[in-house]
């Protein structure tokens, strides 16, 4: 890792004057196209945001693949990354050209081509890598937050943000998301910061402009954002009731603001794409339970609602599961003796086992 991992200890802040301006002119070119930007141009004001499965631009699947998964995976605490394989890994996360995996007690490391790089750095709280694989973000045990790119010449995301290492309730403060672009999200109940390092912009205050509301992931379809203005913490909530546990996918604005695209279920596991959530409702994974039998999931315009099971003879691991790409995604099973990966189709409902290495 280059030296921007060991940054200076106060952020400089910087004038966003001149990108006003150009926020003003492209939020027209936004609001009359009806797309969602995420490449650091403004959104439209928060409105809820219609999604349209029936207008897909992929076509529904016919069957289910059989190949390797398409992303980094764990099998038997063996992490596999392309044709690559690294021993010693419980968890892993992001893409193949850029990810980041965990060992035992609270040791992680990157990667990005070859052998992984620990991460040199005192945390309190786990890092995030980007959905695609190219950024990481970090709050330090000092309560620096910073991060990197993963690219071979990638960059360090300059002189750090200060963030309360713990929220107003003594809990934890969390990094909520890195999104595709490198924008960093630190949350937590009286604690929201939006940081675009690539910008060069001020960090924005979420209590201020999104107030009460825990960025809790980034997916590949968006922000996966709970509702903490009543007493909720998490996702895992089963009250519906807005202000007090609502959980919704949304689009950030340069500007701080949450744009809703969906209402998400309350879960305690879940993965998002363009056109399905699947989720695991929190009673089924809380608590010292190693494996549970069915993934829900319901395409985001709130229909097409079913269940996924594994092949027969085999049960979901209690960890997390990964789409893909729009239509599939990959999830752990076992049989009580081995494990394997399953891809599954939503559309399908159907799940099968994989050829892995």
């Amino acid at each position: 890792m280059h030296e921007d991992i060991h940054p200076p200890s106060r952020f400089v802040w910087s004038s966003m004057l001149a990108a006003a301006a150009a926020v003003v002119l492209i939020a027209l070119v936004v609001l009359m196209s009806g797309q969602t930007d995420r490449s650091g141009t403004p959104q439209p004001a928060p409105q809820p945001t219609s999604v349209a499965t029936d207008d897909a631009k992929e076509p529904l699947p016919d069957e289910v693949p059989t190949g390797l998964p398409a992303v980094p995976y764990v099998l038997d605490r063996v992490a596999y990354v392309g044709d690559d394989s690294f021993p010693g890994f419980d968890v892993i996360d992001g893409a193949t050209h850029g990810w980041l995996a965990a060992a035992p007690p609270f040791v992680w490391s990157w990667g990005n081509g070859g052998a992984p790089n620990a991460m040199d750095v005192a945390l309190e709280q786990p890092p995030v890598v980007s959905p695609n694989g190219q950024y990481v973000a970090y709050l330090s045990s000092e309560g620096d937050l910073n991060g990197f790119e993963t690219a071979p010449a990638g960059e360090g995301m300059g002189l750090p943000v200060p963030v309360p290492v713990r929220d107003d309730d003594g809990v934890g403060t969390r990094i909520g998301a890195v999104t595709d672009d490198g924008w960093v999200i630190a949350s937590g109940r009286g604690v929201g910061v939006l940081w675009r390092p690539f910008d060069g912009a001020e960090p924005i205050d979420l209590t201020q402009t999104a107030p009460g509301q825990l960025v809790w992931q980034a997916t590949r379809a968006g922000l996966v954002v709970v509702d903490g203005s009543g007493d909720a913490r998490d996702p895992g909530g089963d009250n519906r009731v807005a202000g007090d546990g609502r959980v919704y996918l949304a689009d950030v604005t340069p500007d701080g603001e949450l744009v809703p695209i969906a209402d998400l279920p309350n879960f305690g596991i879940a993965d998002v794409s363009e056109e399905w959530v699947a989720w695991v409702p929190i009673q089924q994974v809380a608590g010292d339970v190693p494996e549970y039998a069915e993934i829900r999931v319901r395409g985001l315009d709130g229909g097409s609602e079913g269940v996924l099971s594994p092949p027969q003879g085999w049960r979901f691991v209690n960890t997390a599961f990964t789409f893909e790409d729009t239509q599939f995604l990959v999830a752990r099973v076992t049989d009580g003796q081995r494990q394997r990966m399953v891809r599954c189709s939503p559309a399908l409902r159907e799940c099968v086992l994989l050829e892995t290495l």
